[in-house]
């Protein structure tokens, strides 16, 4: 292994109970406290992949006065451990899970490629934490440990460059049994429903008026906001991304700021796909585009809106259709 961070090096004690944990069959019980432990790991190699960029990127307050103490507090001179450009007391506050997942997307290609899978992970972890455990699919969570762990756990020891004992202690092949015999060939699962949905949209887009009702759909829902313009993988149009906001309390302000967002789904009018299996967004690559490549559209004419009303219409078309009845 490489010569990590802490918190690499402390992810490993929880992978470490997860892999000798992991078998065919699991109660509820045993699914709460391995997603758990799974969970509470991969916070900790996110936070290191981050920590190893630069360390005040996992801090809530990353200025200066804050930061120092906490990181370079031994490069601190005597004579100026007592000024006030260093702070007395220094938050060591770190950020959360999912505002750590964003982060870290950016830097690494494990982290973008399995966004969709961490954010279900993340989720799961908020259930056990704070709500009802009744609210969990236990299902898809006992799916999620015997596939889907062990190769996002490889793709990470590759990434990271970690011994893949120091991850599996031993269990390594028989975890990749276990994902192995689970694992759907989802390429060949979207190319065959992508066939058919392709087929019956070829024979419905001649339609008369079909096309133009589902560009107002498309403007329409996506005028109601949290959602993304992106192109359809499967007929080529506008589809729409939807989204979940995701807010982190500022201490210096004392308000909820958003800091991104979360994909819950895939969805085309035109064609009518819906995707929002995990599995498949990662899959098909689905990410947030950039805010400022997004505009407000009418939802009648299609124009921009420069001064949204709240009706989803520019000036002239809400002006016409607004009195129609």
């Amino acid at each position: 292994m490489m010569n990590h961070n802490s918190y690499i090096k402390d992810s490993l004690v929880f992978f470490e109970i997860v892999s000798k944990g992991i078998k065919h069959t699991l109660s509820d019980s045993e699914v709460v406290n391995l997603t758990m432990l799974f969970a509470l790991g991969l916070e900790r190699i996110l936070k290191g992949i981050l920590y190893s960029v630069n360390p005040i990127y996992i801090l809530v307050a990353p200025e200066f006065k804050n930061s120092l103490p906490i990181f370079y507090k031994s490069k601190i001179i005597a004579d100026a451990a007592s000024i006030k450009e260093i702070a007395d007391n220094p938050n060591e506050d770190v950020i959360t899970f999912k505002n750590s997942l964003l982060r870290a997307q950016i830097v690494s290609k494990v982290t973008y490629d399995n966004k969709s899978l961490l954010f279900t992970i993340a989720n799961a972890r908020d259930i056990i934490a704070h709500h009802e455990l009744s609210k969990l699919n236990y299902e898809t969570l006992k799916l999620l440990l015997l596939r889907d762990y062990y190769p996002l756990m490889k793709s990470f020891a590759d990434e990271l460059i970690i011994k893949n004992n120091s991850i599996f202690h031993g269990k390594h092949i028989q975890l990749a049994k276990y994902s192995s015999k689970l694992q759907d060939t989802i390429e060949k699962q979207i190319e065959l429903r992508f066939d058919a949905i392709r087929a019956t949209f070829k024979m419905l887009k001649n339609n008369p008026g079909y096309i133009s009702d589902k560009d107002f759909l498309t403007r329409e829902s996506f005028n109601k906001g949290n959602k993304f313009i992106t192109v359809c993988p499967c007929c080529e149009n506008e589809a729409l991304i939807y989204s979940k906001p995701i807010f982190e309390f500022n201490h210096y302000t004392k308000i909820d700021v958003k800091i991104g967002y979360e994909i819950k789904k895939l969805k085309c009018f035109y064609c009518k796909l819906e995707i929002e299996d995990y599995k498949e967004l990662d899959y098909l690559e689905v990410s947030i585009p950039k805010q400022d490549e997004q505009e407000h559209l009418c939802a009648r004419c299609g124009e921009v809106i420069d001064n949204d009303s709240g009706t989803g219409l520019c000036a002239g078309c809400d002006e016409y259709y607004g009195t129609e009845n």
